[in-house]
């Protein structure tokens, strides 16, 4: 019964973040979003803020390709960068 618990947590977990991340993106109007970066939604979502080293380690990409995906979310206008430098992350908008 603990397995089945947890497994049920784990799936309305998904739901509440999935919940969140269509609220997000239907507040900005209907945008289109490739796996990654819908993925890197569902990160955002769960962790509230990450780095361009969190989602280069994640994605197993290099972190000018996760510079990449992050400057498409910008321009999208569903992040926002915050802080300069090594204490540099990102946010939903």
């Amino acid at each position: 019964t603990e397995g089945v618990a947890v497994s049920l947590k784990a799936v309305r977990d998904k739901v509440v973040g999935l919940s969140k991340g269509v609220k997000v993106l239907k507040e900005r109007g209907q945008i289109e979003l490739t796996d990654r970066q819908m993925k890197i939604v569902e990160l955002l979502i769960q962790k509230e803020k990450i780095s361009i080293g969190n989602i280069s380690k994640e994605f197993n990409i290099t972190r000018q390709a996760a510079l990449k995906e992050m400057n498409k979310l910008i321009d999208l206008k569903v992040i926002q960068l915050k802080g300069l430098g090594r204490g540099a992350h990102y946010i939903l908008l």
